[in-house]
């Protein structure tokens, strides 16, 4: 089994907003070759003070927003956009009521509707953290063989946004993943019998995340790969592609549907995360993981030669 992920630090969070916004201006100042120095210099502020931006560690002002924006290249609507997505520069949490079934304080949900940019940005927040907990109920990038992609992305199969997809701003593609980023997928177990692009294409699909399961750091860094029985319905199961994701130290639950949503804090937040902990310790092992994913190989190879 894997060890079960750690609850979510009970110190107040970010909102979801300046914890994206500042992975975004970090994003595109270095996909843009240009220093702190020279963004400090834009913004009329310290290099101190944009470091902590760029982290969510104490909030941005408007002015300052806009200017690193311009520097950076995002003008109109795309601006405009982020401006009004921020809470105010000195919104706290602490002092803001729950509310609803969600209990959510205000600034605690962030949709990203923003298209393609709402789409690298999310991919930026996942590259760059540190730890990476997520439920799928199809294989997700990254681990996926090149035929596998392909029929993915035939919006007969797939209609939501996905990565890497065509058109997506240039900056994005200079993002590396963190150093020892620790990514944990828990796959349903459903992926074993769903042919995805014909039972040839599953079979080499399910034989490359075998190999990635019998490479897996004996100490147990990096990659990890899991089946989540069906015997149980879970709560990951009633949502859309949750994920924890740690970034800078802030944990952030996000959903990726028609747009990439982010949350902190909230009820709603702190469900998602217990959920997936839950799943975590419901999880087969990794020599279980192993062998379901060979058999499950070996019959879609039997069905493509039949």
């Amino acid at each position: 089994m894997l060890d079960v992920v750690a609850p979510p630090p009970t110190e107040v969070p970010q909102a979801p907003a300046r914890i994206v916004v500042g992975v975004y201006l970090r994003s595109l100042r270095e996909a843009r070759d240009i220093t702190l120095e020279e963004a400090a210099l834009a913004a009329r502020a310290s290099i101190s003070a944009v470091s902590r931006w760029e982290r969510a560690e104490s909030s941005i002002s408007q002015h300052a927003l806009q200017n690193l924006l311009r520097h950076y290249g995002v003008r109109g609507k795309h601006a405009d956009y982020l401006l009004v997505s921020m809470p105010p520069q000195y919104y706290a949490r602490s002092q803001r009521a729950e509310q609803g079934l969600a209990r959510r304080a205000p600034h605690d949900y962030w949709g990203d509707v923003a298209g393609e940019e709402a789409t690298a940005r999310y991919i930026a927040v996942r590259h760059r953290a540190s730890a990476i907990v997520e439920f799928c109920m199809l294989v997700p990038a990254g681990l996926r063989t090149q035929a596998y992609q392909q029929a993915l992305l035939d919006p007969a199969v797939c209609t939501t946004p996905d990565e890497p997809v065509l058109g997506l701003p240039r900056w994005v593609h200079r993002i590396s993943r963190a150093a020892g980023q620790q990514r944990t997928v828990l796959l349903d177990e459903t992926v074993l019998i769903k042919a995805v692009g014909g039972p040839a294409v599953m079979a080499r699909q399910l034989r490359s995340l075998a190999h990635l399961v019998s490479s897996e750091d004996a100490a147990g860094q990096g990659l990890a790969v899991r089946i989540l029985p069906m015997n149980t319905v879970l709560f990951v199961h009633t949502v859309t592609s949750p994920a924890e994701v740690t970034v800078h130290g802030h944990r952030l639950v996000t959903t990726l549907g028609l747009f990439p949503s982010y949350e902190t804090g909230s009820g709603a937040a702190r469900a998602v995360s217990a959920g997936l902990r839950e799943a975590v310790g419901a999880a087969c092992s990794r020599e279980e993981t192993y062998e379901l994913l060979v058999n499950a190989a070996e019959e879609m190879e039997r069905r493509a030669a039949s």
